[in-house]
């Protein structure tokens, strides 16, 4: 499993059972590892 996607269910988990608004930052973290990929081969 890649590392975004895993980030961003421990995340979804982090909100629901610790803290909401450390698991809004884990999946932010998540989403941005998933999107850099795209939006760097786009750019080039």
């Amino acid at each position: 499993m890649p590392l975004a996607v895993l980030l961003i269910v421990i995340g979804i988990a982090l909100a629901i059972l610790v803290n909401y608004i450390l698991g809004i930052v884990v999946i932010l973290i998540g989403l941005v590892l998933l999107l850099m990929p795209a939006l760097r081969g786009r750019s080039v």
